[in-house]
């Protein structure tokens, strides 16, 4: 992949708890970023409907996280067809943060829609962070499968938030050969007196970490966050708290040798941060090091790696067969009793 790939990472607030309000500003965003030229747009974690901050507040809170669940996304739906519809007629990458709805249990989840409309990657969260699990399950197998050929834009992939944190899952996301990387994120706010949380939950903290994926992989990080007004304090009820300050934004595009391509918004403002990814950059930097490559040993180092969705039902001899993967994803598994895959990479 030669030429210029021009890219929108997003930097805007959802609609709190509204699903269908949310849809609808995705389908506007993405018409937006289009018009502007962009070929890919991004969008952070669980965008659609938002992120559930209350919980670093109190974790049970029971008429919310009914009304969160009754309005997050699920694949099978009119909502998703009607953003599926929008990136076809804008003729736009979509990389899609969302709640994922499967059966009212939820997945911190992303997905690539490519220019003709049709969903070519769903992946979930392998490990939801800390207060996260009082609301999310862990992905499957099938959510290693993270990075898709976009024409026109190149290999596409996407992690979300502290998976960035995770070396094997990164290593095997770049042994995919990515060269566009979303890293969706949350609201994320400044280390500060006020805010003394971990420096590596911060909007600091947070963007080292895109920053270093970008170096460790040689690949272009769009570093994607949303931000979280008055309206979303009042929505989560948590003034005062880990997630009770107004701001939250600080979108970014970081070059495959880590430097920084964007300037910063304003936190507490909505906007796109637009950038022109010279893809021949990729070539340079990977001349230098390429960690799944010429600069590794995998003779000495490798990656071990098992696919196998893990039913919840398994019936007694089952062969090798199509089984019913992942959000609906219809995909060729062992069923269990086979033997795991070794990645050497």
């Amino acid at each position: 992949m030669s030429g210029t790939v021009k890219v929108a990472v997003t930097q805007h607030e959802p609609v709190w708890f509204d699903l269908q309000g949310t849809v609808d500003k995705t389908c506007r965003l993405i018409e937006e970023a289009a018009n502007n030229g962009a070929q890919l747009i991004a969008f952070p974690e669980v965008w659609v409907t938002g992120y559930p901050a209350w919980i670093w507040a109190r974790p049970l809170d029971p008429p919310l996280a009914t009304k969160y669940i009754k309005n997050s996304l699920s694949y099978d739906s009119k909502e998703m067809a009607q953003i599926c519809t929008a990136a076809r007629k804008a003729g736009i990458t979509v990389v899609l943060g969302f709640s994922e709805n499967d059966h009212n249990s939820l997945y911190i989840a992303q997905c690539t829609i490519s220019p003709s409309g049709a969903i070519v990657m769903k992946r979930r969260k392998f490990k939801p962070t800390h207060m996260e699990r009082t609301v999310y399950g862990d992905a499957g197998g099938s959510s290693l499968d993270n990075v898709r050929e976009i024409e026109g834009v190149g290999r596409v992939g996407a992690l979300s938030c502290w998976e960035h944190l995770q070396p094997l899952l990164k290593y095997h996301t770049i042994s995919l050969r990515e060269q566009i990387h979303v890293a969706a994120w949350p609201p994320l706010h400044l280390h500060t007196d006020e805010n003394p949380n971990l420096y590596s939950l911060t909007a600091d903290g947070c963007a080292c970490l895109s920053q270093t994926y970008a170096m460790e992989s040689s690949t272009f990080v769009l570093h994607c966050t949303s931000v979280m007004t008055q309206a979303g304090i009042d929505a989560h009820k948590t003034e005062g708290t880990f997630f009770g300050v107004q701001g939250g934004g600080h979108s970014a595009v970081f070059a495959p040798d880590g430097r920084r391509l964007t300037k910063p918004l304003p936190a507490g403002e909505e906007g796109f941060v637009y950038a022109d990814l010279p893809m021949d950059m990729l070539v340079g930097c990977r001349h230098f090091a390429d960690p799944v490559g010429h600069y590794s040993r995998p003779e000495l180092l490798w990656l071990g790696v098992d696919k196998r969705e893990k039913k919840h039902v398994r019936e007694e001899g089952q062969e090798k067969g199509k089984l019913n993967g992942e959000s609906g994803l219809d995909v060729e598994r062992d069923g269990g009793g086979g033997k795991a895959s070794e990645v050497q990479v």
